[in-house]
C-alpha cells in the first residue's frame, strides 16, 4: 500500500463532511430535520454531485441519519463517501449554520477514491463542530473559530487498492482541545497497528529486500503531539514518532514562528502564486528542529545484509563505509559540518543506539532566508542554523 494512497484518502474518511471546493445547486432532497439539513448541506457544500440519506428519525436527544451517501465524482474520477450510520446527540444548528453536538456515533464509512478504498467499522466523536458551509466554501474563515471537535477515535480501518492487499489500521485517534478563544489548540494524533505485507505491495524490489532483512509483516504506529497559538503565530511539533515494531522509532520535533492567522489565510489565497508564496516564507521563521533515530534491529539487519552482500563481515564493511566517508563528505564543502557527519556516522555505524540532527540558531532564522542562502552558499545553510550531529547521545 503506498504513501499516496494513505495521504489522498485519510483525510477525507476523518473529516468527510467538510471536503472543500463550493457547489451552489442543491444536491439532496430536503429531510425536514434542521440538523439533518445542515449536516447533508455541509456535504453538499464539498462539491457533491449528489448527496442522499436514507432514512432521519429523532429518539430523544439523538438525531440518527441512515444510509448517508456523497458522491464528489468529477472528470472522469470516482469519488464517493458513504456512512452506514450517523447519530448526533444533543445536536443544534447554529445561527452561521454549523452544527454543534456533543458527541457524534458512526459507522460502516466508506470512501472510494478511483480505485482505492478506505473502511472504518466504527468512529466516534465528542465536542464535535461541523462547519457551515460558507466556512467549507472559504476555509481561512475557520482559523479562528473553535476546533471540528475535540476528541476523535476510529477503530476497525481497512485500507485497499487495486492489486494489492489490504491494508489493517487498528485505531486511529486524535484530539484538538482549545488553549483559547482565538483559535490556539492543543493537538494529538495517534495511530496503532497499520499492518503491511512486503509481499503484498507493488514495489516487488522492497518486498524483497524487507524478506531479505527478516520481516515476513511490518507493524507500524505513529504518534504527534503539538500546539498553535493564534496571538503570536508560534506552531510546535513537541514529538511526531514513526515507529515500527523491531525496527526502531524516528522522532521529530520544531518550533516555528509567524504562523499567525493573517498569514495562513494569505497561504490560502495564495495558492500557486509562486511570487507571493515566497514573500510569505519570509514571514515565518524556524527556532528549533530536533531529528532523533533510535534504533531497534533494523539497522544491525542492513548492516549485517549488506555485508553479507559484499562478501565480508559487518566490521569489515563498517571499515570500508569509514574509510570512504571522508571523500564523501568533501562534496558538502564545509569542514566544520563533514566533521560532525564523520564522528556521528563512525560511531553510530560501530555501534548503533541512537542517531540526532538538530538546529538551535542564536535567532530564529525566516524560511525566506534560508531559500536565498540555498541559491547562493547551501554549504553555509548548517552554520546559519547551528546544526549539531550526535550519535549515541
Amino acid at each position: 500500500m503506498g504513501v499516496n494512497f494513505l495521504s489522498r484518502t485519510a483525510y477525507a474518511v476523518i473529516l468527510g463532511a467538510t471536503l472543500a471546493t463550493p457547489h451552489t445547486a442543491f444536491a439532496f432532497e430536503p429531510t425536514g430535520n434542521p440538523v439533518a439539513d445542515a449536516f447533508l448541506t455541509s456535504l453538499e457544500a464539498g462539491y457533491a454531485t449528489k448527496v442522499s440519506v436514507e432514512s432521519v428519525a429523532v429518539a430523544g436527544e439523538e438525531v440518527v441519519m441512515k444510509g448517508i451517501s456523497a458522491d464528489y465524482s468529477a472528470k472522469g474520477d470516482k469519488r464517493v463517501f458513504s456512512i452506514g450510520s450517523a447519530s448526533l446527540s444533543d445536536a443544534a444548528l447554529q445561527a452561521d449554520g454549523s452544527i454543534t453536538s456533543s458527541s457524534m456515533a458512526l459507522t460502516d464509512l466508506s470512501f472510494l477514491l478511483d480505485g482505492d478504498m478506505v473502511k472504518v467499522e466504527v468512529g466516534a466523536f465528542k465536542g464535535l463542530r461541523i462547519p457551515s458551509p460558507e466556512e467549507i466554501k472559504n476555509p481561512s474563515t475557520a482559523i479562528e473559530k473553535p476546533p471540528f471537535y475535540r476528541e476523535m477515535e476510529f477503530t476497525g480501518i481497512k485500507m485497499s487498492a487495486e492489486d494489492e492487499a489490504d491494508v489493517p489500521i487498528e485505531r486511529f485517534a486524535s484530539t484538538l482541545n482549545p488553549i483559547g478563544d482565538d483559535g490556539s489548540i492543543k493537538a494529538s494524533l495517534n495511530v496503532e497497528g497499520i499492518l503491511i505485507d512486503p509481499n503484498s505491495v507493488e514495489d516487488k524490489d522492497f518486498a524483497k529486500q524487507m524478506t531479505e532483512l527478516g520481516y515476513d509483516s511490518l507493524n507500524l504506529s505513529i504518534k504527534g503531539a503539538g500546539m498553535w497559538s493564534a496571538a503570536d503565530g508560534k506552531a510546535a511539533l513537541e514529538d511526531f514518532e514513526i515507529s515500527g515494531k523491531d525496527m526502531g522509532a524516528l522522532h521529530i520535533s520544531t518550533t516555528l514562528l509567524g504562523l499567525t492567522p493573517e498569514v495562513l489565510a494569505q497561504f490560502q489565497e495564495a495558492e500557486s502564486d509562486f511570487g507571493k508564496l515566497t514573500g510569505l516564507l519570509q514571514m515565518i521563521s524556524i527556532v528549533d528542529l530536533n531529528i532523533h533515530f533510535r534504533n531497534d534491529t533494523m539497522v544491525d539487519r542492513i548492516l549485517d545484509m549488506q555485508a553479507k552482500e559484499a562478501g565480508t563481515d559487518r566490521a569489515g564493511l563498517v571499515d570500508q563505509l569509514s574509510g570512504a566517508m571522508p571523500n564523501i563528505l568533501a562534496l558538502l564543502q564545509n569542514p566544520g559540518l563533514q566533521e560532525k557527519i564523520q564522528n556521528a556516522a563512525v560511531a553510530f555505524l560501530n555501534q548503533p543506539g541512537t542517531f540526532t540532527v538538530s538546529a538551535n540558531p542564536a535567532q530564529p532564522v525566516p524560511f525566506g532566508q534560508i531559500v536565498g542562502v540555498a541559491m547562493i552558499a547551501p554549504q553555509t545553510i548548517p552554520d546559519m542554523l547551528a546544526v549539531e550531529i550526535q550519535a549515541n547521545q
